[in-house]
C-alpha cells in the first residue's frame, strides 16, 4: 500500500474514532427526560429462574440498572448500588439490576458483590430493553430512575456516582407514596 493512501486510511480512523469517542462521551450524561417518555414493562426470570415482573415494584423510586460480568464499568459501580439499596431501601428505593450477560456469570459474579438487590437476566435481549428505556448508543452501564408513579426522571450512560445518586434519590423518595401502594422493601 503506498505511503499517501495509508495516511489517508489512518485519516479516517482517526476521525472515526473522535466521532465515537465524542458520542460515548456526551453519552456519560444525564439525558434531559421527556414527560410523555413511555416505559417499557420488565419481565424476566431473576438469579433463581423466578419471573419477575416491574409491577411488583409500584409505588417505589426504581432504580433500573443495565450491566454485565464482562462490562468493567459496570463492575465498578456495583458497590455504589448495593450501598444505595442498603441507604434508602426503607424509604421507598428498588434497585433493579438488568444483566446483559447468561445466568450462572452473573450468579457467582451478585454472590461475590453481596448483592441485596433483584438481578434478572435479559442475555443480549436487555440492549433492546435498554434501548426502551432510552439508551440510544446501546451501552452499558445504562441506568434509569423512575419516580413513585413510574415516570422516568433519570437516564444515564456510563457509572452511577454516589454523589449523582446523593442528588437525584432523595427529593423522589421525600415525594408522596400513593393511599394503597405497597412500600414494602424487596
Amino acid at each position: 500500500m503506498n505511503r499517501i493512501l495509508r495516511w489517508v486510511l489512518l485519516g479516517l480512523l482517526g476521525m472515526g474514532a473522535a466521532v465515537i469517542g465524542i458520542e460515548v462521551w456526551r453519552g456519560t450524561q444525564t439525558a434531559p427526560v421527556s414527560e410523555s417518555a413511555e416505559v417499557p414493562v420488565i419481565a424476566l426470570p431473576d438469579l433463581d429462574g423466578r419471573q419477575r415482573d416491574s409491577t411488583e415494584w409500584q409505588g417505589r423510586v426504581v432504580l433500573v440498572n443495565f450491566w454485565a460480568t464482562w462490562c468493567a464499568p459496570c463492575v465498578r459501580e456495583v458497590p455504589e448500588l448495593v450501598a444505595a439499596q442498603r441507604r434508602w431501601g426503607d424509604q421507598g428505593l428498588q434497585v433493579v439490576g438488568i444483566a446483559l450477560d447468561q445466568g450462572e456469570p452473573v450468579h457467582a459474579f451478585a454472590k461475590r458483590m453481596a448483592i441485596n438487590y433483584p438481578v434478572l437476566i435479559a442475555g443480549m435481549a436487555g440492549f433492546d430493553l435498554s434501548q426502551g428505556f432510552g439508551n440510544d448508543v446501546l451501552s452499558i452501564p445504562f441506568t434509569v430512575v423512575l419516580d413513585r408513579t413510574g415516570r422516568i426522571r433519570h437516564r444515564h450512560l456510563g457509572v452511577v456516582t454516589s454523589a449523582e445518586l446523593g442528588q437525584w434519590l432523595p427529593p423522589l423518595l421525600a415525594e408522596p407514596v400513593a393511599p394503597g401502594i405497597n412500600r414494602k422493601a424487596e
